[in-house]
């Protein structure tokens, strides 16, 4: 069983580079939508109103990702979809490294899906000495 600690140092590290990425998504959906609204009803098809993510949304995605980086070798993929089904990615490490720190490093490709929409991006982490991986901007 993990401990609280740990599971909020494993937040505290990825939260903000995994959080950009969903926002970041989240308004493309978002813009999207307002931009397809704009149409006639005669040619814009039907679209569900975006939900923002909530924090249990994003809790998956980062424990999907501390999982990636810890347990899957390069190359292979870790795909995790929410309960809801709303929320899905896809998270492929591709390459594992020493950093002049001597840090073990990974680096990662992300793949977001929430409805039609997607989003990829690309991030190096690298292991700090407590065992959290911390993203290298």
């Amino acid at each position: 069983m993990r401990s609280i600690a740990c599971f909020r140092a494993i937040f505290v590290t990825v939260a903000f580079s995994l959080c950009a990425i969903l926002f970041a998504y989240q308004a493309s959906v978002s813009a999207n939508a307002q931009n397809d609204a704009g149409r006639s009803a005669e040619t814009s098809p039907r679209i569900a109103k975006a939900r923002p993510f909530t924090a249990d949304d994003r809790v998956a995605a980062l424990e999907s990702v501390h999982i990636a980086l810890t347990e899957v070798g390069d190359g292979a993929r870790y795909v995790w979809r929410r309960q809801h089904g709303r929320l899905a990615g896809v998270i492929q490490p591709t390459e594992s490294f020493l950093d002049a720190k001597g840090r073990v490093c990974r680096h990662i490709i992300v793949l977001l899906n929430s409805g039609t929409k997607s989003k990829k991006t690309e991030a190096v982490a690298c292991r700090l000495e407590n065992g959290v991986w911390r993203f290298d901007s």
